[in-house]
């Protein structure tokens, strides 16, 4: 089938919730989770790490300075990676489509995540190819990430993108990706089967 699909990670095929880390790190730091998430995610600690500016080192000086904690990068990697589970009624969808079509895995994301999804998610080595927002330099719904995925489809022309922010899943549409707003497995199969997308 002349065709590619691509994937979010995050809460489509892995979901994931931030407040684990941020209620560990909260205990070590003797802050409540919520005032570790205002002070890691909504700050620009979190968006230059998933953008590329800063490196994994710099994340974890980051948290340190922010927390107030004295941890190694590698136990802070360690606890900021452990947030996520597999959808595994999504998985089984990778999987059916595999060989059909070109898959290819578009996010938003970290280089600690991507590396723990490797390696505790098999169905995350299933694709084809990654645009992945730190290579990239750019987090979606910037112009930029979705050109880089243009350029490694193989079907341009036939290319559908699903992700869970519906703003994400639109703003591919403007490069010619038809996007799927992603809610639950059901629904994905039903959009694409709408698609002509047989599995």
């Amino acid at each position: 089938m002349n065709t590619t699909v691509i994937f979010d990670m995050g809460n489509v095929i892995l979901p994931f919730d931030p407040v684990k880390p941020c209620a560990i790190l909260g205990r070590l730091a003797r802050k409540i989770p919520e005032e570790v998430y205002d002070l890691i995610y909504d700050s620009q600690l979190e968006y230059d790490f998933e953008k590329g500016v800063i490196d994994g080192a710099r994340f974890a000086e980051g948290c340190r300075k922010a927390l107030g904690i004295d941890l190694s990068d590698e136990r802070i990697k360690n606890i900021w990676s452990d947030m996520f589970e597999e959808n595994f009624k999504v998985s089984a969808i990778v999987r059916s489509l595999r060989g059909n079509v070109q898959l290819m895995l578009l996010s938003n994301t970290n280089e600690w995540h991507f590396e723990y999804a490797q390696k505790h998610f098999p169905i995350i080595n299933a694709f084809e190819d990654y645009i992945l927002s730190y290579r990239v330099g750019a987090l979606k719904p910037e112009p930029k990430i979705y050109e880089e995925a243009l350029k490694k489809c193989r079907f341009p022309d036939r290319a559908i993108f699903i992700d869970d922010v519906k703003i994400n899943a639109v703003a591919g549409e403007a490069h010619g990706i038809r996007g799927i707003y992603f809610n639950n497995y059901i629904q994905l199969e039903e959009d694409l089967k709408a698609y002509g997308i047989d599995f």
